[in-house]
């Protein structure tokens, strides 16, 4: 067997035997140094295998997409239509690992934008009720926010998710449009029902918008190894940059809106370099200034961008051709863009960048910093980086690193090889500085994609050919797949509603077929099929047959009243349908409800005729819903009590 295929042999079984390891949890110590215990771990849950369909056939589109794009010779619309296909099939991925976790694909990714402890800034921007004031006096706000998150970030996510509620605002068709299905979807939580339409579709919003985002990574990926790479290497980048586990198995948290802004930063800070365009280094500033106003991690990428510098300067030796003031004054220009958004941060609101980093980064020390082991971390930090990078692509990285050290002795050092050289002393610097202890999986995911530059490098120099390309490829989804169905990446920690049991073979003593109307557009038909009434002297069991042709959009209350013939309550009950478990919202279409209720009777009821009535009202507003015939109630039955 030549060296080659002995190369390729052993890469395709350690990940055979990791995606074992994964799978059956043979060593639980991948998934942290202490797993089980108080110390932080990558929570193991083995998803039911009839649910495994999903996330696998969405891998195998994904390669066949990549396979039928690396054999292909051709350009121009074939490489739209691929890259298309692979962003199609990121999506499919990544939406098929959620429904592998819960088939209630929608409400999973609700539930996660909502938890505090999977995300946590949309629920914070909503509860600001005048964003001026906060943006004033931000790092005071800081640590009195609910999230942990919002907590040791800058304002950005926090003011562009209450933006999007701004911009619903203006929208109501359209949030009227989009709220229902988000209703439903938390049907009984009455923090996101008491609110307006807009509330409901920025959530919406929040909740697809990092899928789509880490999906379109893959262009600017595309377009970065352009510049750097051959084509083939440039494909062969795209298609590492869909399989990255870390891309895929973290929806939709707000890293993945952050792993194509890196990219994008490093495509224009490349072209500055080339091209020594005044314009290019402040838009490449400014590009850094927005990355940091959403995170204050960015901040350390400016390491990696000035040693980038450095080695290209050296190598052209551009002291010589544009002078030394000319390289300070494009540099002061990509400062200048750095600080852009912070400037003006700092003039409208006059609040110093430096309190709100300070603050940022003392709370990120007292929440997680603090509570873990550096010793531990230092070592489990690349294994993590290991499992969500990829085993073939870290492998192939490390290769480039190896041969951009040996090119460095020779004055033919490419792009590619000052990438590989500064983004090996920027994950040294990261691991070593103790900044981030545990979960690089996702907190290092805005920088993995280059990786996959360098990785694709190595591959497609040393192993031509698109065969060994889908071999790589194939080998990634399997880790991703196997990662998706094992492990627990995100969890969404918040009260779900669960359907309560009905009877199903149960029956109305009589019918009555009336039905209420929900007030608003696409408005939910409640109708009340028919009752069962029983009583004695001392209860009135009352079951009602409700069904309805959508979830309501608002969670009714059931009241059940018995009243004299001069209209005076006696008795009455009211709650949520069901014992107070399922409000109207969580209804699905025709689905039979069975709601009782006992009325308890007073000892001293004295005879005569008595009225027995139900209909529904909006306990927000007080406000009763009408029938067809324009009633707000309907009268079951008179009742004589002896």
């Amino acid at each position: 067997m030549r060296r080659k295929q002995w190369w390729l042999f052993a890469l395709t079984l350690g990940t055979i035997i990791l995606v074992g390891i994964i799978l059956t949890d043979a060593l639980p110590y991948f998934r942290g140094p202490a797993p089980e215990t108080s110390a932080w771990y990558w929570p193991y849950q083995l998803r039911p295998l009839q649910r495994w369909w999903a996330p696998i056939g969405a891998a195998w589109l994904m390669l066949l997409a990549a396979g039928w794009w690396l054999r292909t010779q051709r350009g121009g619309w074939v490489t739209v239509t691929a890259v298309l296909l692979l962003i199609i099939t990121s999506l499919l991925l990544q939406l098929g690992l959620v429904y592998a976790h819960k088939p209630a694909v929608f409400p999973e990714l609700i539930d996660r934008t909502l938890s505090h402890l999977a995300s946590g800034f949309f629920q914070t921007a909503v509860e600001i009720d005048d964003i001026r004031a906060v943006l004033r006096s931000y790092p005071a706000a800081m640590p009195g926010f609910t999230s942990e998150h919002a907590r040791t970030h800058p304002p950005g996510l926090v003011l562009t998710n209450w933006l999007t509620i701004q911009l619903f605002d203006r929208l109501p068709g359209l949030s009227a449009l989009i709220a229902p299905s988000v209703w439903a979807a938390r049907c009984t939580d009455l923090w996101l029902l008491n609110r307006p339409a807009s509330v409901a579709a920025a959530l919406a919003t929040w909740a697809l918008l990092p899928i789509l985002m880490a999906a379109l990574t893959i262009w600017p990926a595309y377009l970065l190894a352009r510049q750097l790479l051959s084509i083939s290497a440039a494909k062969v980048t795209a298609v590492l940059t869909a399989t990255l586990p870390s891309l895929l198995l973290f929806a939709p948290k707000s890293v993945q809106l952050f792993a194509p802004g890196t990219i994008l930063i490093l495509w224009a800070f490349h072209l500055a370099l080339v091209k020594w365009s005044k314009r290019w280094f402040l838009f490449a500033g400014f590009l850094f200034s927005l990355a940091t106003f959403f995170s204050l991690g960015y901040f350390a990428f400016a390491l990696l961008l000035w040693a980038y510098a450095l080695l290209m300067i050296w190598q052209q030796k551009s002291w010589q051709t544009i002078g030394w003031s000319h390289i300070i004054g494009h540099g002061a220009l990509f400062g200048l863009g750095g600080l852009s958004i912070w400037l003006g941060y700092w003039l409208v609101w006059a609040v110093p960048p430096w309190q709100i980093w300070q603050t940022g980064l003392s709370q990120h020390y007292e929440l997680v910093t603090s509570h873990r082991r550096y010793d531990w971390w230092l070592i489990w930090n690349l294994v993590d980086l290991m499992v969500y990078a990829g085993l073939p692509l870290l492998i192939g990285y490390l290769a480039g690193v190896v041969d951009a050290f040996k090119n460095g002795r020779s004055p033919h050092l490419t792009p590619i090889n000052k990438l590989a050289l500064t983004l090996f002393a920027f994950v040294l610097f990261l691991n070593l500085s103790g900044s981030a202890r545990g979960e690089v999986g996702r907190i290092w995911l805005f920088f993995m994609p280059l990786l996959a530059l360098v990785a694709a490098d190595f591959w497609d120099h040393k192993f031509p050919g698109w065969k060994t390309a889908v071999l790589l490829i194939a080998l990634q989804l399997s880790l991703t797949v196997s990662l998706g169905l094992a492990w627990q990446p995100v969890r969404a920690v918040i009260v779900i509603a669960a359907e309560p049991t009905m009877p199903t073979s149960q029956s109305p003593d009589s019918r009555l077929n009336v039905a209420f109307i929900e007030p608003g557009l696409r408005p939910a038909t409640i109708t009340l099929q028919g009752t069962t009434i029983a009583f004695d002297k001392a209860a009135l069991d009352v079951t009602l047959f409700w069904q309805s042709n959508r979830p309501a959009k608002r969670p009714f209350t059931v009241f059940v009243q018995l009243l004299d013939k001069h209209g005076q309550i006696i008795t009455q009950q009211d709650n949520w349908p069901v014992n107070g478990q399922w409000p109207p919202t969580c209804w699905t279409p025709n689905q039979p409800v069975i709601d009782t209720y006992q009325l308890s009777l007073p000892p001293d009821l004295p005879p005569g005729p008595f009225t027995l009535i139900t209909g529904l009202y909006d306990a927000h507003t007080n406000t009763r819903l009408a029938t067809t015939t324009g009633s707000d109630f309907i009268q079951l039955q008179s009742i004589q009590f002896p």
